[in-house]
């Protein structure tokens, strides 16, 4: 018996893991739309895409009775290309959604002329300290991130365009991390993505900012920037 509970709590725990850190955003709605649970790649899709679309998406792609159904198609959203989508419920109170990220499409970036070693957060603080002395800056960053190769002068560019355009905000969130699931191919070659989000009242001000050698998303309050992890 004990063995029994053992084995049931052990695959519980994990399929949730499983799920978590899936290369395929879930997210489980209630019967209203409201969100109840998603994965961090979930996470990510909720922060570029309303969730009132994501929850039509399922319900338009739901199966007439109880279950699971899988819909091949493809759904562009942000720099994501996705293959399939997987809706399900087992009760009139919950609906699950799945979108199954097509990976060999995945997101395409030239390579820079002039690559060199560089500590990000070092880069992040000197654009910081020259353009935002009267902002209240939260930041959230992975320092476990090592140094890694980018063009500093350009993303040092980058960064005083955006810090610059954003001078008057009273506070700003900045977070640094390693994006889950995520990859760049440059040369053939496929990278894990650093992600910096930046996110204030005043990023509406970025809406049409563009760049040559970064992938930038402007959604909502938030601005995301990526980055191939070249170490």
């Amino acid at each position: 018996m004990d063995g029994q509970k053992f084995s049931y709590n052990f695959f519980m725990n994990f399929y949730k893991e499983l799920i978590e850190n899936s290369i395929n955003p879930f997210i489980l709605f209630s019967e209203t739309g409201e969100i109840i649970e998603y994965n961090k790649e979930g996470e990510y899709l909720l922060s570029i895409a309303p969730k009132e679309d994501l929850y039509n998406l399922a319900v338009s792609h739901a199966s007439m009775s109880f279950g699971f159904k899988h819909t091949f198609l493809q759904l562009d959203i942000g720099h994501a290309t996705y293959c399939a989508i997987t809706v399900g419920y087992l009760d009139s109170e919950h609906i699950g959604l799945m979108l199954h990220k097509n990976t060999c499409g995945s997101k395409v970036q030239k390579s820079s002329k002039d690559l060199q070693p560089a500590n990000i957060f070092t880069l992040l603080d000197i654009a910081i300290n020259t353009h935002l002395d009267q902002t209240k800056i939260t930041a959230e960053y992975d320092i476990s991130i090592p140094e890694f190769k980018l063009d500093i002068n350009h993303f040092l560019k980058l960064l005083n365009k955006i810090f610059r355009t954003l001078k008057n905000a009273q506070k700003l969130f900045i977070k640094v991390h390693i994006a889950m699931g995520r990859s760049l191919k440059i040369d053939e070659k496929r990278y894990r993505v650093v992600e910096v989000i930046i996110e204030s009242e005043e990023i509406t001000k970025l809406d049409k900012i563009e760049d040559e050698q970064f992938i930038i998303t402007v959604n909502n309050n938030q601005l995301h920037i990526e980055l191939p992890f070249i170490s």
